[in-house]
């Protein structure tokens, strides 16, 4: 049985059970898709997030036997309201079903419950190497780019590592970075390289769609159909309105404006906790120099006060930004497909020329119920 769970953020405390079990070469579920740590968009901050573990904004269903969990799905709505973004899929080990039975029923689920809700398109994002992409093709979903995740950090940042109690204990200021990585000691140098940069503001909604414009292909434009500016602005921003509490500001936005358009944008988003800092980077073909001391002024921005991992997601056509990323001493760390599913179609109606069209003539004797094309010869 299928049911919604309201409100209560369950695949996230599943997942984060999950992390530490795998730590002690254990599991709980087998996740297709989920929310690394940088992509967590809370309006509050995590002290009142984990007394109340609550997320308004996504819809979860929960497909249990008897009470017992045997997986499970979120999704998160887009700014425009009819679109969908998959976040979390999964089945639970150690059940008596197939996980693949589990995770196709979810899934059609889920889509079933999009067309229901009258939205247009379901995105999902799979990392290369699982087996579950033929599952998602079964079911309509299409791709159309990859998404490489480039981490500046540490060795216990390795996914099989397991930390020991020294490192658990220490402080993410007083961890020592691993001797590859690269800064620029002088900061205010850089800062010349980058005159044109500049707060974002309101007034660079138009120029950031522009800017999106210029550096996606149009196969990218086509499957995510971003043509309204607020929205896009408000998808890769967000709300210009503050978190609950003044805590919740620690997010930077800068642009560079290089007088007739943008040239690039960078989002710093830092860390708390357990979660890294993460960088989001955006450059303009024709202005791509800007990309390296771009990662390195925003390198500097967020280690001067807190040392800990930075995760930076960048789109396989973006050549100018994953050339700075490896410059910068980043390495790769996952690679995931970009799935799009469509639930509706631009319906596009046929025009002829109105004298070659097939109609019935009345009025005229002899031609009561013939066709036109044939008494114009």
């Amino acid at each position: 049985m299928i049911r919604p769970v309201p409100y209560v953020d369950l695949p996230g405390i599943i997942y984060a059970l999950d992390r530490r079990a795998r730590m002690r070469q254990r599991a709980l579920a087998n996740f297709v898709c989920w929310l690394e740590p940088v992509e967590h968009r809370a309006s509050w901050p995590p002290l009142l997030r984990n007394i109340f573990p609550l997320d308004p904004v996504a819809r979860t269903w929960l497909c249990e036997d008897r009470w017992r969990i045997l997986g499970f799905a979120q999704v998160r709505e887009r700014p425009s309201g009819t679109m969908w973004e998959l976040t979390y899929l999964a089945s639970m080990l150690q059940s008596a079903f197939s996980g693949e039975d589990i995770l196709t029923a979810l899934l059609d689920y889920v889509l079933e419950m999009a067309a229901s809700h009258g939205v247009l398109r379901v995105f999902a994002r799979v990392e290369e190497s699982l087996p579950e992409l033929e599952l998602f093709a079964r079911s309509g979903f299409q791709r159309y780019t990859r998404e490489f995740t480039y981490v500046w950090g540490w060795e216990e940042e390795n996914e099989a590592a397991v930390p020991g109690e020294e490192e658990v204990n220490a402080s993410p200021k007083t961890r020592q970075p691993s001797p590859g990585l690269i800064l620029s000691p002088t900061p205010a140098e850089r800062l010349q390289e980058l005159a044109s940069l500049q707060r974002w503001s309101r007034h660079h909604v138009w120029g950031l769609h522009q800017l999106y414009r210029a550096a996606t292909p149009q196969r990218v434009q086509m499957a995510e159909l971003l043509e309204n500016s607020e929205e896009y602005a408000r998808l890769l921003v967000g709300s210009q309105r503050s978190g609950l509490l003044p805590l919740g500001r620690r997010c930077e936005t800068y642009v560079c404006d290089v007088g007739v358009r943008l040239g690039a944008w960078l989002q710093l988003r830092r860390g708390r906790g357990t979660r890294p800092h993460q960088l989001s980077l955006i450059v303009h073909p024709e202005y791509a120099d800007l990309a390296e001391p771009l990662v390195r002024f925003a390198c500097q921005r967020l280690l001067e006060s807190d040392r800990r991992p930075i995760y930076c997601q960048v789109r396989e056509y973006e050549g100018a930004v994953i050339n700075a990323l490896r410059a910068s001493g980043f390495a790769p760390k996952t690679t995931r497909v970009l799935l799009v599913r469509h639930m509706a179609y631009l319906a596009v109606r046929q025009r002829v020329v109105p004298a070659l069209e097939q109609r019935v003539i009345y009025g005229v004797k002899g031609l009561g119920t013939a066709n036109s094309r044939q008494t114009m010869r």
